[in-house]
């Protein structure tokens, strides 16, 4: 499992190049001086080719990646107090104890998968750092293509 972050760069530009800026922002925070002008530049020159709809297309999946991590982070509050309530209702129902222990046991495996999808995803500095420079390049490739596009029609 790794984060959302990881999962939307590694498909925009492919797992190679997820690992050159991986690395590189790891080297960079190691030196204690942090510079993304090697990732902005590299993730400008796979987008500069590109037209304006595959831009704003890019910046939706980036755009429903953020909401996910957010959404992540939201549920698990309402997770964790579902866990608790569902484990104090279990046992303190009279069910038979095989039943409560074993509803204990799934409960428990669901909560640590949905606690590690959390963590990873909270603690996903590095991946952030590489989805805050995309989005700048995005951002920056969506003016550009507009005022591209706007001079190309008062050319004409």
């Amino acid at each position: 499992m790794s984060s959302i972050f990881k999962k939307l760069i590694s498909k925009e530009f492919g797992e190679n190049k997820y690992n050159k800026y991986f690395f590189v922002c790891q080297k960079s925070l190691e030196d204690k001086s942090f510079d993304s002008k090697e990732i902005y530049n590299d993730i400008y020159e796979n987008l500069k080719k590109l037209d304006r709809n595959a831009i704003r297309k890019m910046q939706g999946r980036l755009n429903d990646a953020l909401f996910l991590a957010v959404r992540i982070s939201k549920t698990y509050f309402f997770s964790f107090l579902f866990y608790l309530g569902a484990a104090f209702f279990l046992i303190t129902k009279d069910i038979n104890p095989i039943i409560t222990i074993f509803s204990i046991i799934l409960m428990s495996i669901c909560f640590i998968v949905k606690t590690y999808e959390f963590l990873i995803n909270k603690y996903c500095f590095i991946d952030a750092h590489i989805v805050l420079v995309y989005k700048t390049v995005l951002e920056r490739m969506v003016i550009l293509k507009e005022i591209e596009h706007s001079s190309s029609s008062n050319n004409t």
